[in-house]
């Protein structure tokens, strides 16, 4: 008789036992958008996600991360074509440089020693703007490059932390005994 009043008592709270699904999953981060278990979000639900963790609106928050992240990709991409372009053009210019004293000495010489110099001289100074030019290009993208770099790597730290925070503040599962919305009976709450 016992196993029999066990058997119903077990049976009836399984009946009324309630899976109460949080509505928070885990949160990733991908780029500037954010996954909720697997499934990218939508632009309204990302914000109204972002509007209320755990009370807090972190909308303003990532939307500054995110703009000062994208400016970092900015400057380091432009930064990175900038030295690698100026670079190309100083080394354009040296060549230029080299190959025109080399080709004016020779048809310089035609004319006698002095002339050689005169021409070399010319033949050298056509790559000079290019040089400067080029080093200039590369300077200025190579401190662009620098400061991009940074930019990218604290802002991705802030966005992570924002993420962090929604994933830190996941209720623990619980089983709770009492009144529950069916009747009296074990609740699990997770």
């Amino acid at each position: 008789m016992k196993r029999w009043i066990l058997l119903v008592a077990f049976a009836a709270l399984c009946f009324t036992a309630q899976a109460q699904y949080a509505t928070s999953g885990v949160l990733k981060r991908s780029g500037t958008h954010l996954k909720l278990d697997g499934v990218k979000l939508t632009p309204q639900e990302q914000a109204t996600l972002l509007s209320d963790i755990d009370g807090t609106d972190y909308t303003r928050t990532w939307d500054k991360a995110k703009a000062w992240r994208n400016t970092g990709i900015g400057l380091t991409i432009g930064g990175g074509v900038a030295a690698v372009g100026g670079m190309g053009v100083a080394l354009v210019g040296l060549l230029t440089s080299a190959f025109g004293a080399t080709a004016g000495a020779v048809v310089g010489s035609i004319g006698g020693q002095e002339s050689s110099q005169q021409a070399a001289q010319k033949g050298a100074d056509a790559g000079k703007p290019y040089i400067t030019g080029g080093t200039v290009a590369a300077l200025v993208g190579t401190a662009a490059l620098a400061a991009g770099i940074p930019l990218i790597v604290v802002n991705c730290h802030k966005l992570n932390s924002v993420v962090h925070t929604y994933n830190g503040k996941r209720p623990v599962p619980q089983v709770q005994l009492g009144s529950t919305p069916n009747g009296v009976g074990a609740q699990l709450v997770f």
